[in-house]
């Protein structure tokens, strides 16, 4: 189904990518017709502890994000407990895939990338750009297809299930209906989930966002993993004075937004980047301005849904 989006952005939505003892996944997809090809393509995951929630929770990054020139897939993913680890991950890979199997009919450039996470999703997008074309994380549908992005971003992640454990004590635990058990139980899935424990040269360049008032990723993780990526590949690391939930928040979406696809910009902009300028100045000829984003102002002036109490990791 396709359908109309504000400002000729086009929505079409549930198209398989994925199907697994009987459950077909579906992504959405997000394209503005106006844009020329081919584009940059940007993977969108969501939160949700593993466990909860379903595509749609990035819809208002989509929409923005294909005004400015990507192509946007959000895809579903399997859930804990009834899928344990490394399930959501082959999920997210098979979306990857899928972009470079079937992306030049919607004129995807496959060359250019990019993936975006928000808390369980973080964590998902970052290890897929870790753990690109490692025979036992990668799907069985797309053989040949590779899952490397070019940039990962990762907003409020779950970087170390070893060291969440420890801060969080008995607090957050709903990780281990992910993982299959604590860590005495499962400790190789608690190495291999981790990024941190996963880091090494191959790494895209990163941006990593944490809110500083985050009750329920605390903003070490995200510390952890610049630490550990830092002498590896291009990381950056930054604060937003927020709680879990800030990519949403109507207060803090437009900051968020603005860096994110600044830094994407920049990922995908290629070697010849710096002779292609377009009219607003900003390297990456054929993406518009970010200012020209659409939607209407939400809460506190901002475009976001306004997700004050967060969406959970």
């Amino acid at each position: 189904m396709t359908d109309p989006a504000p400002e000729s952005v086009t929505v079409q939505r549930d198209i398989p990518f994925q199907e697994v003892d009987g459950e077909t996944l579906t992504l959405d997809l997000y394209d503005s017709p106006a844009a020329s090809g081919p584009k940059p393509v940007a993977v969108l995951v969501r939160g949700g502890a593993f466990a909860f929630g379903d595509k749609g929770e990035f819809a208002r990054h989509a929409l923005d994000l294909a005004a400015d020139g990507f192509l946007v897939v959000e895809p579903q993913y399997r859930l804990a407990p009834e899928w344990t680890f490394p399930a959501a991950l082959v999920d997210v890979k098979a979306a990857i895939e899928w972009v470079r199997a079937e992306g030049e009919s919607y004129a995807a450039d496959t060359d250019r990338i990019v993936g975006v996470g928000h808390s369980a999703g973080a964590n998902l997008v970052v290890l897929a750009a870790l753990t690109a074309d490692e025979p036992g994380f990668e799907p069985e549908l797309y053989p040949g297809a590779s899952s490397r992005l070019s940039a990962a971003v990762g907003y409020a992640g779950v970087y170390d299930f070893r060291a969440l454990d420890a801060e969080m004590g008995e607090g957050q635990r709903f990780h281990r209906q992910y993982l299959g058990g604590g860590p005495d139980d499962e400790p190789a899935a608690y190495d291999l989930a981790s990024p941190v424990a996963q880091a090494d040269t191959d790494a895209p360049p990163t941006l990593l966002l944490h809110g500083t008032e985050d009750e329920t990723v605390p903003p070490s993780q995200s510390e952890l993993l610049a630490d550990a990526l830092g002498p590896m590949t291009d990381v950056a690391h930054e604060s937003v004075s927020a709680d879990h939930g800030f990519p949403f928040h109507g207060a803090h979406y437009d900051d968020v937004y603005e860096r994110t696809v600044e830094f994407l910009r920049g990922a995908v902009a290629g070697p010849d980047a710096a002779d292609a300028v377009d009219d607003t100045g900003v390297p990456g000829g054929d993406l518009p301005d970010p200012t020209d984003r659409i939607g209407d102002p939400g809460p506190a002036g901002g475009r976001g849904l306004d997700r004050s109490d967060g969406p959970g990791f």
